[in-house]
């Protein structure tokens, strides 16, 4: 796109918001991407957590054929979260993109996501298929899922892709691609910036849902994940994390019926957990972060809960009511582990 002309379409009423760290390439192609979406000239503002990889100077470049329509914003390196809600603090369009800076959208994404919004006025969020690019007949998720121990999923994760899928409502959505309502997001108070990594998108979906707000999957909505076919291990630091992200949403979510119960299941969890798989320091470091935190915690509870809406009962209703995911981690990043690359999977993207 550097030297193109500048683009002369209506403006679309959506500002795409990618938080990003050391992926330039990804980050060309994916903006590429939403320069040539169908809904019309899209917004970008990118928020780079600190890249060390020539991505400013990437996106720099590529201002001049965005007409002012692509902003580049440099943060210190506190996460997608915290990335987000600096990004959405310069959003002035009725909607809001959040897409990771490895999404490839298909061209007609943006349009179709706007027709789902303007046929459902009570939607809120919405997402579809992400699709491993490597293997684009797999699933990376449908949606997400929460048991009720706060363990959050990717639905489908791993599976074949099922054409006769419908659309359906879900607890939350990855938000490695997600269009929502700027001022729903606004309203639950945006992404909690104390969560550097994980279960960030799992809990604002739950606070969107509690406020009335339908969060709903597409299968018209496809876009590709340029993830390795090996995802990892999950280090001590993702650990920690994971673990303090989900008691905090948890306490933070859930209505006082139902917290005891929560609660309690999810420290038998923790504590079979602790006893019987390495490594425990990350775990108690969890603990211990959420109890010095308790009070500020609460303080989120409050505002949660003075504006719920809709029911634990109802919301827990949109997912398969499982205590835990339909398959375990094992102690990688994701369920797909054994998915490798198929020779030509990516020709013709």
């Amino acid at each position: 796109m550097n030297g193109a002309a500048q683009d002369e379409r209506p403006p679309a009423p959506v500002t795409a918001v990618i938080p990003t760290f050391n992926r330039a390439r990804d980050l060309e192609r994916a903006l590429g991407h939403l320069a040539r979406q169908s809904a019309g000239a899209m917004r970008a503002v990118v928020v780079d957590n600190s890249s060390t990889d020539g991505t400013g100077d990437m996106v720099r470049a590529l201002m001049p054929a965005w007409g002012g329509r692509l902003r580049y914003v440099l943060h210190d390196p506190a996460g997608p979260a915290a990335a987000r809600n600096s990004g959405l603090a310069m959003v002035e369009t009725p909607f809001v993109l959040f897409v990771d800076s490895d999404v490839d959208l298909a061209e007609d994404w943006v349009e179709r996501a706007l027709a789902h919004f303007r046929d459902e006025p009570r939607l809120g969020a919405a997402g579809g298929y992400i699709l491993y690019a490597f293997d684009p007949g797999r699933v990376n998720a449908y949606g997400g899922d929460l048991g009720r121990m706060g363990l959050a999923w990717d639905v489908d994760e791993g599976r074949a892709l099922d054409p006769a899928q419908g659309p359906a409502e879900r607890i939350w959505i990855n938000c490695s691609a997600m269009i929502a309502r700027a001022d729903a997001v606004r309203e639950v108070g945006g992404f909690d910036e104390a969560f550097f990594y994980g279960y960030e998108d799992s809990d604002i979906g739950w606070r969107l849902n509690l406020q009335g707000r339908l969060v709903a999957v597409y299968p018209d909505l496809r876009a590709r994940h340029n993830v390795d076919g090996d995802p990892g291990s999950v280090d001590d630091a993702l650990l920690f994390h994971y673990c303090k992200n989900r008691l905090r949403s948890m306490i933070k979510n859930a209505s006082a019926a139902r917290l005891p119960a929560m609660l309690a299941a999810y420290a038998a969890y923790t504590a079979a957990d602790v006893l019987a798989r390495p490594p425990r320091a990350p775990k108690l470091r969890a603990l211990g972060w959420n109890l010095s935190r308790l009070g500020e915690t609460l303080a989120l509870r409050r505002a949660v809960q003075a504006r719920r809406v809709v029911a634990d009962a109802v919301v827990f209703g949109r997912g398969e009511r499982r205590w835990l995911p339909p398959t375990p981690l094992g102690g990688r990043r994701r369920r797909s582990a054994a998915l490798q690359p198929r020779p030509g999977a990516d020709e013709g993207r």
